[in-house]
């Protein structure tokens, strides 16, 4: 493999002719926007195994793009992953051929694609604007749009930005003549889908409480939206969510954690992958796991695993102030 910086990325990939680049399953506006930023470079299609979140299909509709639902993979020169570097997250069992874009601690892809330029970042948008910025390519309207959005969402509208975030908006706001009223425009017309609201109401009404000293952690269940669901607990209050769903044979826990929390859920989901058979990752503050399984051991163990950290963390205070 080779670990590229934005130059090497850019001058390999653009010899290739055919290529597909590949949102991770259920594509949200980062891998979507991101996509679409590197097709305006690359040319190219975009694809997913499944189907892309409603706020991403309202973003296709927009841009007038048809992604490729189910893609073979051989009938590309080479798959780029877009925003993920876990090969569970892309819905396919192998990708022979495969290079990644991505901004999450790397994944078990990392081992077997050909190309890869990833670092740690709020979102993969941050380092698609490096792809642009670093090679000289002018970002006209749409790519400013759809890199904005990408950056907005993954930041949970800037809760997660650091001061380098607001000084690359403002450059992609510059670079394609566009303002901020247009983004948030489009994020106010987003509806919030009616099953969403059900799903969660119940992982609210079905919760197990679990209290740390003053932190509150919370465990439900789903049928489906288990991270809209965990970002919703922590809304209504809770310190640490964890919502365990199952759709279509796929067991996913979804955990979210509220900002000033010493917990870093894209490790502690990395171990529980492990230690049931599959994979996991994410941000520091919201991740996921994919697993093999009896579902309420693995969020019990996310519990367990929560506890102790955070019991670890809480005696390390305690010496320093002594």
């Amino acid at each position: 493999m080779t670990a590229a910086d934005a130059k090497t990325f850019y001058e390999t990939l653009k010899q290739h002719q055919n290529i597909l680049f590949l949102c991770h399953k259920n594509a949200d506006v980062d891998s979507l926007g991101s996509a679409y930023a590197l097709q305006r470079i690359f040319g190219g299609h975009i694809g997913v195994y499944d189907s892309p979140s409603a706020m991403a299909a309202m973003l296709c509709e927009r841009l007038k793009v048809e992604m490729v639902i189910a893609p073979d993979l051989k009938a590309y020169d080479i798959v780029v992953v877009v925003d993920t570097s876990t090969l569970v997250q892309t819905g396919y069992k192998a990708i022979d051929k495969c290079a990644i874009i991505d901004h999450h601690t790397p994944g078990d892809l990392h081992g077997h694609c050909q190309l890869s330029y990833s670092r740690i970042a709020s979102s993969t948008g941050e380092l698609v604007y490096s792809l642009y910025h670093e090679n000289g390519l002018p970002i006209d309207a749409e790519a400013a749009f759809v890199l904005v959005l990408a950056i907005v969402t993954d930041t949970g509208h800037f809760r997660y930005a650091g001061a380098h975030v607001f000084e690359i908006v403002g450059r992609l706001l510059q670079a394609g003549g566009i303002r901020y009223a247009d983004v948030s425009e489009f994020l106010s017309h987003v509806p919030v889908d009616l099953s969403c609201r059900i799903a969660t109401l119940k992982a609210a009404s079905r919760l197990t409480l679990h209290r740390v000293g003053d932190l509150l952690i919370v465990e439900t269940r789903v049928s489906s939206f288990g991270a809209q669901s965990a970002t919703s607990l922590i809304s209504l209050g809770a310190d640490v969510a964890f919502v365990g769903s199952e759709k279509e044979g796929e067991k996913r826990i979804s955990g979210r954690v509220r900002r000033g929390v010493e917990l870093d859920l894209s490790r502690l989901l990395e171990e529980v992958g492990k230690k049931f058979g599959g994979s996991g990752g994410g941000h520091a503050a919201a991740a996921g796991v994919v697993i093999k399984g009896d579902i309420d051991k693995a969020l019990q163990e996310c519990v367990d695993m929560t506890v102790a950290q955070l019991l670890g963390s809480a005696k390390k205070g305690a010496k320093k102030s002594g």
